[in-house]
């Protein structure tokens, strides 16, 4: 349930997103990438404002990747988990985030955070793509979050931010937002000086 306070964040967070969106001389691609189960989906469903995404208790829900547009030029990009027992859908992911502008790296805050494998999936990204917000996410579902987020910064040297959220109870999303944002107007910058 909204209070008065989010209504009032919202209607902001959307008028500033339309603004920036209007001096964008391109898409902006933001791509959810992170194990299956992580909550990548029902995070796009929270930004969105609506159900657009497929949520399902089964793991592998997503199998394709599937843009969502936000604006006509904010794009939010749903992908197969990196650790899906089809393999092809996770090469799908591993793909795709070449073409993607901003990656919304997801860990689960219930599960082993920053594992083995999602660190050698982030060193493979970060070559390609250092554009990345880290989405610590379930919250509601564990403990210790400040001591969670400081072990993820300690493992990347403090370079990348860490938002705690829960994408079920909608904890912190103004805070992903504000990550969100500060991005898109990174990008907006750049690309005013690109044309001018």
């Amino acid at each position: 349930m909204f209070s008065f306070h989010d209504k009032e964040f919202e209607q902001a967070y959307d008028q500033e997103v339309n603004e920036i969106n209007a001096q964008l001389d391109k898409e902006i691609v933001f791509a959810m990438i992170g194990d299956v189960n992580a909550g990548k989906s029902s995070t796009i469903n929270m930004l969105m404002g609506d159900e657009v995404a497929k949520v399902g208790a089964q793991p592998g829900e997503t199998s394709l990747i599937e843009k969502y547009a936000y604006t006509d030029k904010i794009i939010f990009a749903d992908t197969p988990g990196l650790d899906d027992i089809n393999q092809i859908n996770s090469a799908e992911t591993m793909k795709f985030y070449k073409e993607a502008d901003v990656i919304l790296f997801f860990l689960n805050a219930a599960g082993t955070v920053f594992s083995e494998g999602e660190r050698k999936t982030f060193e493979e990204v970060r070559k390609i793509n250092r554009n990345i917000i880290f989405v610590l996410n379930k919250i509601d579902a564990a403990e210790d979050i400040p001591g969670l987020v400081k072990y993820i910064q300690d493992h990347t040297n403090y370079r990348y931010k860490v938002t705690p959220i829960s994408s079920k109870t909608g904890e912190n999303m103004e805070m992903l937002r504000g990550a969100i944002l500060d991005i898109l107007k990174e990008k907006k910058k750049i690309s005013f000086s690109l044309n001018t």
